[in-house]
């Protein structure tokens, strides 16, 4: 249901991919045999900043690239920039350190009763950890374990509030294709959709890389990386639904919605025939709504709800499934908006 037959290439480089991901599972494996038993705040360090690398990397697969404009005044310094400013501090610190170390010799040779004072050498160890007050900070926690505990809950409640936040706001700016609800049965509705615009391009493989492969060609395409003129701003939802019964290339057809004040002539003509603009006619569409992370079988559980209520209510169908996703990547499970779509005859 979720899957097409890959082509050579697909299950080559899915290969290739699900091999990295092993190698990287062994060096999770290798390391966590020498340190069996990291501290707690040790823990948190590294879900810190594997979080932080994962949303705000230099790289092309940092989810920084997808934020909207009005949420660029949020981005973090890339590890580059934050290196380099590291070290910069650090020089500082250790002339500072130095300065202050030459004036204090200088005053305990006039002021006797300085002799028993010194200033560190910030060159020497300038970081926490071969400090003192490092040591007492962690012995401090490791005797209150009540207060690693809250210190922990509360960078958590942090996380899920800007994950929330970020989410709100996004929410709040993203234009929705408009409709009108005709019937509402629990958690499915009958909706008419008004006509739309799509850029679409179409991906093989399996449900989710098919996606996210496509996702980042569509975004290429409205954030004008890889053609002349002015950015598109991002809509939701991104759309999924099968194309080989439309009678195109085998694969996964993934779509944006174009904003309501483009017409096909006014938008701007991709570079590849990898992204097509397309007219869609207006539609009765049959959804459910659930939240959660999208796996195959909760999909397959809300699919087959969908399917017995059209053959309950003696709709006839028209056309594969669509799949609807409403929120970025990094949004928690519990506020995600997902839905799946069937066309059905007036």
């Amino acid at each position: 249901m979720f899957r097409d037959k890959p082509t050579a290439y697909g299950r080559l480089t899915d290969a290739i991919s699900d091999i990295g991901d092993r190698i990287a599972e062994l060096e999770s494996q290798v390391v966590a045999r020498i340190n069996p038993r990291p501290s707690k705040a040790e823990r948190l360090r590294r879900a810190v900043e594997h979080e932080v690398n994962r949303l705000y990397g230099a790289t092309d697969s940092g989810y920084s690239r997808y934020l909207p404009s009005f949420l660029t005044g949020l981005s973090l310094p890339s590890a580059d920039d934050a290196k380099a400013s590291l070290y910069d501090a650090k020089s500082s610190l250790s002339k500072a350190g130095h300065s202050l170390g030459d004036r204090a010799s200088d005053l305990r040779d006039h002021l006797p009763a300085l002799s028993s004072f010194s200033f560190p050498a910030f060159g020497h160890r300038s970081s926490f950890k071969g400090g003192r007050g490092y040591q007492r900070s962690v012995d401090y926690l490791r005797e209150r374990p009540n207060v690693s505990t809250a210190l922990i809950a509360g960078g958590a409640i942090l996380a899920i509030g800007t994950a929330f936040y970020v989410t709100k706001k996004i929410a709040d700016h993203a234009e929705e294709p408009e409709y009108d609800v005709v019937r509402r049965d629990g958690e499915i509705e009958i909706r008419d959709y008004d006509a739309m615009i799509v850029a679409e391009t179409v991906k093989t493989g399996y449900h989710e890389k098919a996606r996210r492969r496509g996702f980042e060609t569509l975004y290429d395409f409205i954030a004008a990386n890889n053609r002349s003129g002015k950015k598109i701003a991002m809509t939701v939802p991104v759309l999924q639904q099968l194309s080989e019964s439309e009678g195109r290339t085998k694969g996964w057809a993934i779509r944006f919605v174009m904003p309501k004040k483009f017409t096909k002539a006014s938008l701007p003509t991709p570079n590849s025939n990898d992204v097509a603009i397309r007219e869609v006619s207006a539609k009765r569409l049959v959804a459910i709504r659930f939240s959660g992370n999208f796996s195959a079988s909760l999909a397959s559980k809300k699919l087959m709800a969908l399917y017995n209520y059209v053959a309950d209510e003696n709709l006839k169908q028209k056309g594969d499934p669509i799949y609807a996703f409403y929120n970025a990547p990094w949004t928690p499970g519990f506020m995600r908006r997902n839905e799946i779509l069937i066309e059905v005859e007036r």
